[in-house]
């Protein structure tokens, strides 16, 4: 069989007992998020609470996983979302080397199910399937759980675990794997509900591909002439002799004078890596100082990433300052996860060198929360508390001993130290601050007497939801377009499609013209410069999280794919959306085209939005699932909406952003999914379900 394994992993931890079955019946949709999603909708009954015993985790990887095409190791885990309401289907994505370690162990899915007598982690090496005893493991952290698994069963295996804030089931709670990768959307606190501390992986077995020559060909093809940096960005930050255009926000930082400043052996320069260069792309993406500034340049010791992915968008740095402060000086991580509590300082205390203050509390936190396995929910738990200080709240939730057994006047002078005190409060489990760390709309439904209607629909928490839900690239990045593409979602949306072609550097024009050559005249607004909705950018939205669901089910990622730019001048920076298809058609041997496996992701999104539908209870998702906070509609109200220099929407233009959304989509008025609509997508038997329900 090539890309698929044809098997799927069933472990009990009730029993202790697994099980191998065949995964051939969920072909249809691709595998990942596909593969997940409807295994969890066959065997988990809707209303099943997230940390019931019946409860499931779904861990699955795609046709493309194990193959070495570019930045195909990713790995989707499904379930019932703990944090927002309703707590309908989410995902989580892992990057590392688990999902390659899963396909090596020859399977293209692992169902968890039951909940153990007491603390387990799942083993997996190769064909041998166990449930171990973990309980001299609970209680500690992910780095010491990954320690001291690796040096029991190999330094080569794969390591997921959890922390406290999992062992203590809080709500934004993740599961570490590798060290560096998170597994958000609460999995932590699934994992601690069925106490299962970790799960071990390391497999051997190759991944069977149709074409090996053709799939070498593409992977050359896309390196040299379609890939850019992190997020698909195209252009670099400085001027260099090969680019015709520059511009300092895009994440192509690497250029000749910037070093790996720590790295083994003395510092090493990134130089300029142009296209057509594919073995000097690690080098673009100098994440830890586009994060951090040009402090981090000097603390950086290499780029890291996920198996088969040539980009390395983690920041690898060493901090001297933190010797003593932390179990150890290193840290590895990309995005928020750099840095994810810093934001609960008002000042930094620099040590070395201007600006290192930061660094170094951000790197401090961001070890603290991976040890802990907190979730920081895209800046959303970091909002939260910042919320509650900023507004005097801390005290009426605390008692006056709990309150003033925390010194707040570190906030103010930057001493990191604070950020600690706080996070091992919110991780106890049962302090006060755990409440916090419920998400958003759990923190509302328990404190609205004391938040009222602000704190849901403040610009200081930037939710896409009033289902406690964070943006993630929403009206601030294309307007309607950004907003649509997380509603999908029961979480934040994770979506990078829309995000990696309004930030790849090129100027405006450029990325209007090729992008209307696909969606249409007024698909794309300049930024900060919007016009009223209209069929174009729904349709643009549509590609957005079609090809965000594709990438979490083939398996790619969505940080650097869908190739829509390239850095190519000679191309007319043109990229080719294609090339998924064309990579499945050499993985799998069975030729697809862009349309087909495009339906077979959208397949995919009917499944997930008719899921949700079970789960709120109503078709109306137009009033009781997508709706968007009132930020959105009251930023910057000096400026009228739709006039240079705002992101501000419109409630009546955003209606009908909805409807027309929904009509790419075939559904109803209300978002809901239609039988025409299901059975054209075969899914006749969820439409059956929905009619049984009165929900179609």
């Amino acid at each position: 069989m090539n890309g698929w394994t044809g098997k799927l992993l069933r472990v009990n931890l009730t029993t202790g007992q697994s099980a191998v079955e065949s995964s051939e019946k969920y072909f249809d949709y691709i595998g990942g998020k596909g593969m997940a999603n409807r295994i969890i909708y066959e065997e988990v009954p809707n209303g099943t609470e997230p940390t019931a015993p019946e409860s499931k985790i779904v861990m699955a990887i795609g046709p493309n996983t194990g193959t070495n095409a570019p930045c195909s190791g990713r790995t989707t885990l499904a379930f019932l979302s703990p944090f927002t309401k309703y707590n309908a289907i989410v995902d989580a994505h892992v990057g590392g080397d688990t999902a390659v370690m899963l396909k090596g162990c020859g399977f293209d899915a692992m169902i968890i199910e039951g909940v153990a007598s007491g603390p387990a982690y799942i083993k997996v090496v190769d064909d041998e399937v166990s449930v171990e005893d973990a309980s001299g493991l609970w209680g500690k952290t992910t780095t010491e759980t990954t320690a001291a698994l690796c040096e029991k069963h190999g330094a080569g295996v794969n390591v997921m675990s959890i922390g406290k804030a999992g062992e203590n089931l809080l709500n934004l709670s993740c599961v570490i794997s590798g060290v560096a990768h998170s597994a958000g959307g609460g999995l932590g606190k699934l994992f601690g509900a069925k106490k299962l501390k970790a799960i071990v992986l390391y497999g051997k077995k190759a991944t069977k591909v149709a074409d090996p020559k053709r799939l070498m060909e593409l992977n050359n093809y896309i390196m040299s002439d379609l890939m850019g940096a992190n997020n698909n960005h195209v252009v670099p930050t400085v001027p260099q002799s090969w680019a015709q255009y520059s511009n300092k926000s895009t994440r192509w930082t690497g250029h000749p004078g910037l070093t790996w400043g720590a790295a083994e052996g003395g510092p090493i320069d990134t130089g300029e890596s142009a296209p057509g260069q594919p073995t000097l792309m690690g080098y673009r993406t100098q994440k830890a100082v586009f994060d951090h500034g040009p402090v981090a340049e000097k603390y950086t010791v290499k780029m890291v990433g996920c198996t088969s992915c040539p980009i390395r968008c983690y920041g690898g740095v060493n901090v001297p300052m933190l010797e003593g402060v932390t179990p150890n000086t290193t840290h590895a991580n990309t995005c928020i996860g750099n840095r994810p509590y810093v934001g609960l300082l008002k000042n930094y205390q620099d040590v070395h060198d201007e600006g290192d203050g930061k660094l170094t509390a951000g790197v401090y936190s961001a070890i603290l929360a991976d040890d802990y396995g907190l979730w920081d929910n895209y800046g959303e738990l970091n909002a939260t508390l910042n919320y509650f200080i900023n507004n005097g709240l801390m005290e009426k939730i605390m008692t006056p001993e709990q309150y003033n057994e925390i010194d707040w006047t570190k906030r103010d002078t930057g001493d990191m130290t604070f950020i600690k005190d706080i996070l091992e409060r919110v991780v106890d489990g049962k302090h006060p601050l755990s409440t916090l760390a419920q998400g958003a709309y759990y923190v509302d439904q328990q404190y609205h007497d004391l938040l009222g209607d602000d704190y849901l629909n403040s610009s200081a928490m930037t939710l896409w939801g009033l289902i406690g839900a964070k943006r993630h690239h929403g009206n601030e990045c294309a307007a309607q377009v950004g907003m649509l593409t997380n509603i999908i979602y029961n979480r934040d949306g994770m979506c990078h499609t829309i995000v990696n072609i309004t930030g790849s550097g090129l100027p405006y024009e450029i990325q209007r013209n090729i992008v209307e050559e696909h969606f249409g005249e007024g698909c794309l607004d300049k930024p900060r410069n919007y016009t009223r909705m209209n069929e174009a950018k729904a349709r643009f939205a549509k590609f957005g999280v079609v090809r965000q669901v594709l990438h979490d089910s083939f398996t790619l990622c969505n940080w650097v794919w869908p190739m829509t730019f390239s850095p190519r001048k000679e191309r007319g920076y043109k990229g080719d959306l294609s090339a998924e298809a064309k990579l499945m058609s050499a993985v799998t041997g069975t030729e697809w085209t862009e349309e087909e496996l495009d339906f077979a992701a959208e397949r995919v999104i009917q499944l997930h939005r008719a899921m949700t539908v079970k789960s709120v209870g109503s078709r109306d998702m137009r009033n009781l699932h997508d709706v968007i906070p009132e930020y959105a509609y009251n930023t910057e109200p000096d400026v009228p909406v739709f006039t240079e220099g705002t992101v501000k929407m419109e409630k009546e233009d955003w209606q009908l952003a909805l409807g027309m959304f929904y009509q790419q989509f075939g559904w109803d008025e209300q978002g809901s999914p239609t039988r025409e609509t299901l059975e054209k997508f075969g899914l006749g038997d969820v439409a059956d379900d929905l009619a049984a329900s009165n929900l179609l």
